[in-house]
């Protein structure tokens, strides 16, 4: 069996195991998967068998192209459409496009043009977490592989394996939404455990309904301000939580299961709509933060219509 040092994605290995076997490599591939799940090391681990080669990166037949700045450039495009008509030393060449979603139109369509006809021995496989900011023509020319969440309990197990003690494992696993690397860079974070208890505070007093208190929590939200979206989701998480609770789903939903006393000790101040209304609001001001809106303004205006829902 291929690939059985990459945890998860099942249905990759299966797919690409069975066009090795069978001898039908496509010329093109697009992995598609939110960051973390494995693509970039699975496109690796596929590189390294096809080159028969263990350290890829020493291979002149091996190429990686990575965002210049906020996005791919034509120029790029153009070197690999250079470099493709060099004969590989041995059976393949590969390139990997990585953040294929960041090539501006002009390199898609420059790309598209080694699509239609590369080489025999050209491989292109195209990394994504978001494929429809890709051309139709492109997706249409690649095998789109689909790469799934790790699933929470085969990633807490591999953060285990890496030393980390179980408790924080589970709430690593949970928090990270199946990303490994999102995983692993937050347990070398000593600030996202202080992160959570700021954020579960400022819960509590907008859930005390004290206007004094919430006229001051944009002054708190504001050591956060560069990580503003993260803050902001876990705060969504957290009343998802409290809706969780209040539907009777079983325990094994809640993603703050370590704060199970505090979810359900403010469930009890809120009811159903009142927690969907608020979800609302905050997706609403995380809309208004990407369009750089004020920020003290965006929260202040948050925490008021919130406290407007529940007063």
């Amino acid at each position: 069996m291929y690939f059985e040092n990459i945890i998860g994605q099942s249905f990759a290995k299966k797919y690409l195991s069975n066009s090795i076997n069978k001898d039908k490599i496509n010329h093109a591939y697009l992995f598609e998967g939110i960051n973390g799940v494995g693509k970039n090391t699975f496109a690796k681990e596929f590189a390294k068998y096809l080159l028969k080669i263990e350290n890829i990166e020493n291979s002149p037949d091996y190429t990686v192209i990575e965002p210049q700045g906020s996005s791919i450039k034509i120029a790029q495009i153009r070197n690999l459409q250079t470099d493709v008509i060099i004969k590989p030393h041995g059976d393949y060449k590969i390139y990997i496009v990585n953040d294929a979603q960041k090539m501006t139109i002009e390199s898609q369509n420059a790309l598209l043009k080694t699509l239609e006809e590369p080489p025999h021995y050209v491989i292109i496989i195209l990394l994504t977490n978001n494929k429809n900011s890709l051309l139709d023509t492109i997706k249409s020319r690649c095998d789109i592989v689909k790469f799934l969440p790790i699933p929470v309990i085969e990633l807490k197990q591999y953060l285990k394996e890496r030393g980390i003690e179980e408790r924080k494992a589970s709430i690593l696993a949970t928090f990270s939404r199946g990303s490994i690397s999102k995983a692993l860079e937050l347990s070398e974070s000593s600030d996202f455990m202080v992160m959570r208890e700021d954020i579960q505070n400022n819960i509590q007093t907008i859930l005390d309904k004290s206007v004094v208190d919430i006229l001051e929590l944009p002054s708190k939200y504001d050591k956060y301000k560069d990580n503003i979206t993260e803050v902001l989701d876990i705060t969504i998480n957290y009343f998802r939580d409290i809706m969780m609770l209040k539907e009777n789903i079983s325990k094994d939903m809640i993603i703050n299961i370590d704060k199970i006393t505090f979810l359900q000790n403010m469930s009890k101040k809120i009811n159903y709509s009142q927690v969907s209304k608020i979800i609302d609001i905050i997706e609403e001001t995380k809309k208004k933060l990407r369009s750089n809106c004020n920020f003290n303004l965006s929260i202040q205006v948050m925490s008021l219509n919130i406290y407007e829902v529940i007063k």
